[in-house]
């Protein structure tokens, strides 16, 4: 005989608890027990922990859509990174989320993937599901995305950039002017050959800006890169591993290489170690964005350091305060950090740079 064998099929339950089952349960008014869950501090203790029991032992939880119908609003807000495999965008994220939850709003979270149409997509989904105000990144987003968001007609802040795009207002840095900080730090330590490592796609605005503060510090201290002492790659370590190669094979002569992001300095100085050129002895690299990793590599990374978390919080509060309809200003810059760690030295003395020529050589 075949065994026998159950099954279970899941069915909605019934009689879910209301706030006046709490109130009940707690030997308090349902007054009391909104209280409790909107406004606490205002509540003496002793009802707090009552209400508490209650809505432990009653499993109570509040009916958000009821509310939504009520007051109009979702409570939710929406966010739309390029990539959470960065932690500079999981650590905005992360300080977004834990503002806005001590508000008592919910963050859905979109990748766009570094594509304008899938952030187009992704913001659509979010605005399909009620969010009361969105979050994105950056200032080069489609004019589909930006007619999307106008029709909308919800609260829409852009990070990580200082300057309001196409009427959409930002909180972040100024890539630009902190890339040409750190070229002069490198010019006045007496740099004057250089090679660029750039992530540039069309929407990334933000790295492009560091690229411009790049050759403008450069243009202003009389030197103009050839196009070939500038790679364009894509964000990864085996893009900034083989730009390296190509920058050191076609200009040998290179003290410094600025890279528009960690990860692409970090495959850099991977590779020159490959080459046989010791960094900084014989040669210089720089990244942007001061990621975990950054301060960890050998040598440690001089690079910029970006408040995500601050970018986050401020975010945040825009929207919190933009949908209580209170003022908010339209631009939000914050400081950027140049931190000066162990792959930046003097530009090497001639006979160094010979040696380490001579190496690289040998290594192709």
């Amino acid at each position: 005989m075949a065994p026998k064998s159950s099954s279970t099929t899941w069915s909605r339950p019934t009689g879910r608890a209301k706030i006046e089952d709490v109130a009940r349960e707690a030997g308090v008014s349902s007054a009391t027990v909104s209280r409790v869950l909107n406004h606490p501090a205002v509540v003496r203790p002793e009802l707090r922990d009552k209400v508490a029991r209650a809505i432990a032992k009653l499993s109570y939880t509040r009916d958000s859509a009821g509310r939504a119908l009520k007051s109009g609003r979702m409570r939710t807000i929406g966010a739309v990174v390029p990539t959470l495999g960065l932690s500079i965008f999981a650590d905005g994220i992360e300080a977004l989320q834990n503002r806005l939850s001590e508000a008592g709003y919910t963050l859905l979270i979109g990748n766009a993937q570094y594509d304008q149409q899938r952030e187009l997509q992704e913001m659509r989904s979010l605005l399909e599901r009620g969010i009361d105000g969105a979050a994105l990144v950056g200032g080069s987003h489609s004019p589909e995305l930006r007619e999307l968001i106008r029709q909308a007609g919800v609260p829409v802040i852009t990070t990580y950039v200082s300057k309001a795009s196409n009427g959409m207002p930002a909180i972040g840095i100024d890539n630009e002017a902190a890339t040409r900080e750190l070229t002069r730090y490198l010019l006045d330590i007496g740099h004057l050959s250089f090679g660029i490592i750039a992530n540039v796609p069309p929407s990334n605005d933000r790295s492009r800006s560091r690229l411009t503060g790049v050759q403008k510090a450069l243009m202003q201290a009389g030197i103009e890169p050839k196009p070939t002492q500038i790679i364009k790659a894509d964000h990864s370590l085996a893009q900034g591993r083989s730009a390296f190669r190509q920058l050191i094979t076609d200009h040998p002569e290179i003290t410094a290489v600025i890279c528009t992001t960690d990860t692409l300095a970090i495959g850099a100085a991977a590779e020159a170690r490959k080459l046989g050129f010791k960094v900084p002895q014989h040669l210089s690299i720089t990244g942007f964005d001061d990621i975990e990793i950054a301060s960890q590599v050998d040598p440690p990374l001089t690079t910029v350091g970006v408040p995500a978390g601050e970018i986050g919080r401020g975010a945040a509060d825009y929207l919190i305060n933009a949908i209580s309809g209170l003022s908010v200003p339209k631009n939000i810059q914050l400081p950027y950090r140049i931190i000066m760690r162990g792959s930046t030295a003097p530009a090497p003395p001639s006979l160094a740079r010979k040696s380490a020529k001579t190496n690289a050589l040998r290594n192709r």
